[in-house]
């Protein structure tokens, strides 16, 4: 699963590698949750980036309130959903730029171990899905994505119990991946673990944990650092 994702590098290197127009402020976030919102590419307008809320609210929903989990699209299931599977069968895919993602290792039933996992890309993108609720009393737009998950390569798969990942599409795979002419056998041909030797993992601080809200906000940069640098050695350790 993915349920926590960060895109903390710099606007001109996130346009560097994703050379189009960022419609919207831009501001790093350590620590991107669910309903957050985060830089988006569609296959209905490949030219912007644009901002959209970390989990899908159904067209259909009666509001944009999340109800049940649609963050995670299990890709090997993604065509038996009843939610996901209009939005494959549209070709409403997407790409989701991120520059780290977290997953926690279970220690006991009340103490989890967080990660940072990176690749070889100073940015990236995982591939995703997106969704449109329009409000029926003020015409509002409120666009929302979900990522694409696969089973897990053995970096993640060592720290994840549930052995799954994003997934990671290569450079090579992000324009594929918004294309609506492919199949959606082509389309799902590109969900697969990405390798293990072009992955790293570093543990981070407890201190993500916690989800941010308006009144105790959690998204500094601090989060991202190696556990290691955090912890000051004492002759006890």
């Amino acid at each position: 699963m993915c349920a926590r994702y960060t895109l903390t590098a710099e606007e001109k290197e996130i346009l560097k590698n994703n050379p189009y127009q960022l419609i919207g402020a831009y501001e790093p976030d350590a620590n991107i949750a669910i309903t957050d919102g985060g830089l988006v590419i569609t296959s209905d307008e490949p030219d912007i980036i644009q901002q959209m809320s970390f989990g899908i609210v159904p067209h259909t929903a009666s509001s944009n309130v999340l109800t049940f989990d649609t963050w995670n699209i299990r890709s090997e299931e993604v065509m038996e959903k009843k939610t996901y599977a209009p939005l494959m069968k549209h070709r409403k895919t997407c790409l989701i730029i991120a520059d780290s993602f977290y997953e926690w290792q279970k220690i006991t039933d009340t103490d989890k171990r967080p990660y940072r996992f990176t690749n070889e890309r100073k940015t990236f993108c995982f591939a995703g899905l997106w969704s449109q609720w329009i409000n029926p009393e003020t015409g509002e737009k409120h666009r929302t994505f979900g990522i694409m998950t696969t089973v897990a390569n053995q970096t993640v798969g060592e720290i994840h119990d549930k052995q799954r990942m994003p997934v990671i599409l290569h450079r090579n795979e992000e324009l594929r991946w918004l294309n609506k002419k492919l199949t959606v056998e082509q389309l799902l041909e590109m969900c697969k673990p990405y390798p293990d030797h072009m992955m790293n993992r570093t543990q981070v601080s407890k201190k993500v944990n916690k989800v941010s809200t308006k009144k105790n906000p959690n998204k500094g940069i601090e989060l991202i650092k190696p556990y290691n640098e955090l912890v000051i050695p004492t002759l006890f350790d």
